[in-house]
C-alpha cells in the first residue's frame, strides 16, 4: 500500500504542476516497471484534462475542479447535483496557492486509493477495452547496469540491454505491430504474415514478419546497427524513398548518422544483392558475421547471454560499453589512450577485475571512486 500511496502522490504533484525533476523521473521509472499502473495515470490525466476545460484558470476554480475530478473518480455515475453538494461540503476558506495545493496532494493520496481501484475493476474495465486500449502506450526501461526481458502483446519476446527504452502500444490490434527503440534490444518475433513487425529508431526502421534479430541505436553513438540471426528483415532509412535493404541470416547492417564519404567499404558485403553494396550517399554498409560461431560468442548478440565481447574496440568504444554494463562513469584523461584497442570477453568480472584484465594488454592506470573511474597513463 505504501508503494501505491507514493504513486498517487507523484501523479497528483505532476497534475498540479508541482513535481520536481526527481519526482518526474521517479514517476516515469515506476510506470515503466509497472504496466498495470499506466492506466491509472492515464485515466487521472484524462480526468484532469477534461475538467480543466470546464473551469477558468484560477486558484479558486482549480480547487473546485480537482475536488470534482477526485469525487467523480470515486463515485462514477452519480448525478451532477450530488457532486455539487459534495463540493459545497468540501468548501473551505481561501488559502495561499501553496497551501491549497498541499490539500490537493492529500486528497489525491486518500481519495484515489479508495475509489480508483473500484472504478478500474468494475466500471471502466470494458470501456478501456473498447475505446482507449489501442491508444495506450507502454514503456519498458532498462537502467544502466541492468537488462530486462519481456513479452509483447503478440507473444514476441524482447531482451532489453542496459540504458535502453522500448515504447509500444499496449495492444497490437492494428494492421501492423510497431515499437520505438532507444538503446539496444534483441527481438524474437512471433510470425504473423498479415501484420508486419516494425522497429523504429532515430535513423532507420526495421520491418520483419517473424524472425530473430538485434538492433542497437543509442543516441550518443555515431552508428545504428541491425544484426540478423535467422529469418529475413528489411531495413529502411527514415525519409528515404529508396527500396529497403534485405538482410539474410548472419548479416549485419551499419548505418552512420553522419555523412562520411571517406568511410571504407566493409569487407564482405554479399555480392548476390547489389542493394547491399555500401554507398556513401546512404551511409549504409552490410557485412557478414563470422561463420560457425554460437550466438553467445557473437559480439552483437552475446549480451543476452550475459557476456560483454569486444573485438578490436578502441578504449573510448569499450568505455562506453562498460559504462552501460557496470553503471559507472569512465573519464579517460589522456587522448593517447583513446587509440588503444582491446579484445576479450567479460562475463562475471567486477569493474575492478575487468580493468585489471585490460591492464595486461595495454599500459594504463585507473582510480575508482564509487561509480566514477579515472583512466590515465603511467
Amino acid at each position: 500500500m505504501q508503494q501505491n500511496d507514493r504513486l498517487y502522490l507523484l501523479i497528483a504533484r505532476k497534475l498540479a504542476g508541482e513535481a520536481t525533476n526527481d519526482e518526474l523521473r521517479e514517476l516515469h521509472e515506476f510506470l515503466g516497471e509497472h504496466f498495470n499502473d499506466v492506466y491509472i495515470y492515464e485515466m487521472l490525466a484524462a480526468y484532469w484534462e477534461q475538467g480543466s476545460a470546464e473551469f477558468p484558470i484560477s486558484d479558486k476554480h482549480s480547487q473546485e475542479m480537482f475536488k470534482r475530478i477526485l469525487y467523480s473518480s470515486a463515485h462514477p455515475g452519480e448525478s451532477t447535483e450530488k457532486q455539487e453538494v459534495v463540493q459545497e461540503a468540501y468548501h473551505y476558506a481561501e488559502t495561499p496557492r501553496k497551501q491549497w495545493k498541499r490539500w490537493i496532494y492529500a486528497a489525491a493520496a486518500v481519495l484515489i486509493i479508495g475509489g480508483l481501484t473500484w472504478i478500474y475493476a468494475f466500471y471502466l474495465k470494458e470501456e478501456i477495452k473498447t475505446s482507449t486500449h489501442d491508444a495506450m502506450m507502454s514503456e519498458v526501461v532498462a537502467k544502466k547496469g541492468s537488462r530486462k526481458t519481456m513479452i509483447l502483446p503478440d507473444g514476441t519476446k524482447v531482451w532489453l540491454n542496459a540504458d535502453s527504452r522500448l515504447t509500444y502500444k499496449s495492444s497490437f490490434k492494428s494492421s501492423s505491430r510497431e515499437v520505438l527503440l532507444e538503446g539496444e534490444a534483441f527481438f524474437d518475433v512471433v510470425k504473423d504474415s498479415s501484420r508486419p513487425f516494425i522497429v523504429h529508431t532515430s535513423g532507420i526502421d526495421v520491418k520483419v514478419l517473424g524472425t530473430a534479430f538485434n538492433v542497437k541505436s543509442y543516441p550518443a553513438d555515431a552508428i545504428i546497427e541491425a544484426t540478423l540471426i535467422r529469418g529475413m528483415i528489411e531495413v529502411m532509412r527514415k525519409n528515404d524513398p529508396s527500396p529497403g535493404i534485405i538482410l539474410h541470416p548472419n548479416e549485419k547492417l551499419v548505418f552512420s548518422k553522419e555523412v562520411k564519404n571517406t568511410l571504407p567499404q566493409p569487407g564482405t558485403a554479399n555480392s548476390r544483392d547489389k542493394k547491399k553494396a555500401y554507398t556513401a550517399e546512404r551511409d549504409i554498409a552490410v557485412a557478414a558475421l563470422p561463420q560457425n560461431k554460437a550466438d553467445s560468442l557473437i559480439a552483437e548478440t552475446s549480451w543476452i547471454y550475459n557476456k560483454l565481447i569486444f573485438e578490436g574496440d578502441t578504449f573510448r568504444q569499450l568505455a562506453d560499453k562498460m559504462e552501460r554494463w557496470y553503471d559507472v562513469k569512465i573519464n579517460i584523461r589522456d587522448e593517447n589512450l583513446l587509440h588503444y584497442r582491446f579484445k576479450g570477453i567479460f562475463e562475471h568480472e567486477t569493474i575492478q577485475q575487468a580493468l585489471l584484465a585490460l591492464q595486461l594488454t595495454n599500459s594504463f592506470q585507473f582510480k575508482i571512486n564509487h561509480n566514477e573511474i579515472e583512466i590515465y597513463r603511467n
